[in-house]
């Protein structure tokens, strides 16, 4: 029972930051550290290289949209043929309610995207926590949990590529600023550690091998 407490311990932690970092940045705390790290990266058109632009644009395509939904569906459909319906229900349920969490923490915050720069993606909706950073966490970190041969490390550095990229995305298009980003990354790691106690826990109680990380 000790790893289901401690993935549940560590989910609520980062759920109180993700919180505790919203309010902070509302308030205009952490504001000099977005201003310096989002001018260094946002990109603008005539001054930055178009293929990088392009590029940005796509990896941000990636994690957003109806798309987001849809590569979310195809891999829950993939989990439930390999290794049953208990690891395509994490999966598809988790990546809906973070993804449903991040939309009402959004507008209760209300926090303004950047306007220094045009935008390159341009969008409307609040900035806080950044959407694309919070789905590409929960949705590759629970695969890397739920899938034996992700235990690679090949694997597992694509995954945190394409995390760290989503959200790095993001700033670069001028849509988001970094505390947006990390709040995202920081809520989407606490649903898939929660979805990792939850499946510890049955794992104990029913005293049956998961095909997962988490596997003793």
């Amino acid at each position: 029972m000790i790893l289901p407490f401690r993935l549940l311990t560590g989910a609520a932690v980062l759920f109180t930051l993700v919180v505790a970092l919203g309010y902070a940045v509302t308030a205009g705390y952490f504001r000099e550290f977005d201003l310096v790290i989002s001018h260094a990266l946002s990109m603008q058109r005539g001054s930055s290289p178009e293929w990088l632009i392009l590029l940005m644009q796509g990896i941000s395509w990636i994690g957003g949209g109806v798309q987001r939904y849809i590569i979310v569906a195809v891999l829950t459909f993939a989990l439930w043929r390999w290794w049953g319906w208990g690891s395509a229900l994490a999966m598809g349920v988790t990546t809906l309610i973070a993804a449903l969490t991040s939309d009402v923490m959004k507008y209760f915050f209300a926090r303004v995207r950047p306007d220094f720069v045009a935008q390159l993606d341009p969008i409307t909706s609040p900035a806080f926590p950044s959407g694309h950073s919070n789905n590409a966490a929960v949705v590759y970190i629970l695969f890397i949990m739920l899938v034996p041969q992700a235990r690679h490390p090949l694997w597992q550095i694509a995954a945190a590529t394409m995390i760290l990229m989503t959200g790095v995305s993001r700033i670069m298009l001028g849509v988001h600023w970094p505390t947006d980003v990390l709040g995202g990354w920081m809520l989407g790691a606490s649903f898939a550690l929660m979805a990792g106690a939850v499946i510890a826990y049955r794992q104990h109680q029913r005293q049956a091998a998961f095909p997962s990380v988490l596997a003793p």
